[in-house]
């Protein structure tokens, strides 16, 4: 179960996991639901995090953390999902009047529309890709640096639409990825065309072939429904490969 502390649509409040104290008060309550729970039957809780900007905001993490785990050194959470939507942006249309050097200022048109009625709003996919690698790296290094928050796993979230930025999050210490712009833009199709170009590349490192020969047979490859027909052929009959680390 995941509990989102980065909600931005809190009336009079920001996101609870921009706040130090927010951040304690939540995560003392999951701590005091953890410890009554059956130890058999517990749920894997985790908490998603908003686009972490500089050191202090991770530190609050970390010491909120710290704060509420238990005396017998069981943590409140077992993953942090980062990260989620980058707020306060906009996305204004590009038409020819609002391009002109003559356009009047405030003439412009946003190109989504938001709750709000300014079009300003959260912003994911491939933009958010850099800032969510920095988050999932920063959170795993601080995380390890500490035993008892050693065991907290992390879900990396942020522009995945192909092989590359999947496989760039579990090399930063991600144990799984979750896919959302590129799921809404494509459909389930995306998960199935992610994990052909996986066990195309699995397959021809076998082959002995060379990691960048793999790499740019499997990116010509990966695009239509027919080459992740070829690619599925290519493998069929090969050893199953293992747990894939997509959070569908």
């Amino acid at each position: 179960m995941e509990i989102n502390l980065s909600c931005p649509n809190i009336p009079n409040k920001p996101p609870p996991a921009y706040s130090s104290l927010a951040l304690q008060e939540y995560l003392f309550a999951m701590q005091r639901t953890k410890i009554q729970q059956d130890p058999e039957a517990q749920v894997l809780v985790g908490i998603k995090t908003p686009p972490y900007t500089y050191h202090d905001q991770f530190q609050n993490l970390i010491d909120a953390l710290l704060a509420t785990t238990a005396d017998n050194g069981t943590c409140p959470i077992d993953f942090i999902t980062a990260t989620n939507t980058l707020g306060s942006c906009l996305v204004l249309s590009e038409s020819d009047a609002f391009l002109s050097p003559s356009s009047e200022p405030g003439s412009f048109t946003p190109a989504l529309s938001s709750a709000s009625g300014t079009g300003i709003g959260g912003v994911g996919g491939a933009p958010l890709h850099a800032i969510a690698l920095g988050n999932v790296r920063t959170i795993r290094m601080m995380l390890d640096k500490y035993p008892r928050l050693a065991s907290i796993e992390i879900i990396g979230v942020g522009g995945v639409s192909e092989y590359a930025s999947y496989a760039r999050f579990l090399s930063i210490g991600a144990i799984a990825v979750g896919v959302g712009t590129a799921l809404g833009k494509e459909g389930p199709e995306i998960f199935q065309r992610i994990l052909a170009e996986v066990e195309t590349l699995q397959m021809l490192g076998r082959m002995a072939i060379s990691p960048a020969e793999s790499h740019r047979m499997a990116s010509k490859q990966g695009g239509s429904s027919t080459k992740v027909a070829e690619k599925e052929e290519m493998v069929d009959g090969a050893q199953e490969s293992p747990d894939s680390g997509i959070d569908e």
